[in-house]
């Protein structure tokens, strides 16, 4: 018996002898376990992260359309007022809009919003992208969307990207894309619209003039009418074209932006003057916007003047 009170005692002494140790290890461990739970949460939400990065918006799809004009795969971006798959007899208006790398989203959001208060009516939305990295994007739209090439330009003090692909690309729209959007969806041939911003603002100035019927409504925002010493403000002043459908044009930018106001204006009054028939303008300079921030105040206006009844 006193030996059993010994063992025992020994063995509580040993532990008191430990507890410190014992304590210290223990909370080393419990830091650790939460380290690891932690790294374990941000692992979990990393790959959330990549699993989830390629956001797909409702009633949308995408296809792909590559030009015997140039060689460029585009992808087509659609977007689909919600009755389109319901009201299978009826075909729709269609906006193209360019530069859909960028602005698809917001452009389709803006668009129902509209048509949900039946402000404008319900419309295909189709937007023109390239699918490849930011840098790229912005060689491609200078090629496409300038009217000619101008070697001499600089933009930052260094060689401007290609420039002067514009009547190839009106072409992709006129014989290819049209085509395309005609077979494969139900719209409308004789309701087409344009929204460009900045260089597809000059892209579709470039269309008032050259091909006044490829398009019978144009939303322009900001554009960029100085390119190659104001080239179409001083076509404008010449070119001989005839509208052959009620067109609507309507041109906005911010009263930041300076020579781009100035421009945009001058166009207006010089067609203004030329009296051309079936052919209705509005253009407007916004207070306090910027070559950025017109978009929002600039294509909703710009939807209700072209749409309007």
């Amino acid at each position: 018996m006193k030996l059993l009170i010994f063992i025992v005692a020994l063995f509580c002494f040993s532990c008191n002898t430990q507890d410190p140790e014992i304590k210290k290890l223990t909370k080393e461990n419990t830091l650790l376990r939460d380290k690891v739970n932690r790294l374990e949460t941000q692992k979990e939400v990393f790959e959330g992260q990549i699993t989830s990065s390629s956001v797909t918006l409702a009633n949308t799809t995408i296809r792909e359309l590559t030009s015997k004009y140039n060689g460029q795969k585009y992808q087509i971006k659609i977007s689909f007022p919600k009755s389109y798959h319901k009201n299978l007899n009826k075909k729709y208006p269609v906006l193209y809009v360019i530069d859909a790398e960028t602005n698809f989203g917001g452009i389709s959001y803006v668009v129902q919003r509209l048509i949900k208060d039946k402000l404008i009516p319900e419309i295909l939305v189709v937007g023109i992208a390239y699918n490849t990295d930011y840098e790229n994007f912005y060689r491609l739209r200078s090629r496409d969307l300038t009217p000619v090439e101008d070697k001499d330009l600089r933009m930052g003090g260094k060689p401007a990207n290609p420039t002067g692909g514009a009547p190839k690309f009106s072409g992709f729209f006129e014989f290819e894309l049209f085509p395309f959007i005609s077979e494969n969806f139900r719209v409308n041939d004789q309701d087409r619209a344009i929204y460009g911003h900045s260089y597809g603002g000059l892209f579709g100035s470039y269309a008032v003039l050259e091909k006044p019927n490829l398009f019978n409504r144009y939303i322009l925002l900001s554009p960029s009418l100085w390119f190659h010493d104001n080239l179409l403000v001083h076509e404008a002043q010449t070119k001989n074209m005839n509208f052959d459908k009620e067109t609507y044009l309507y041109m906005a930018s911010g009263e930041l932006e300076g020579r781009i106001d100035d421009l945009q204006e001058e166009f207006v009054q010089i067609l203004n003057k030329r009296n051309f028939k079936n052919l209705k303008m509005k253009s407007e300079v916004k207070k306090n916007e910027t070559h950025r921030t017109i978009f929002g105040v600039g294509f909703t206006n710009g939807l209700r003047f072209i749409y309007k009844k």
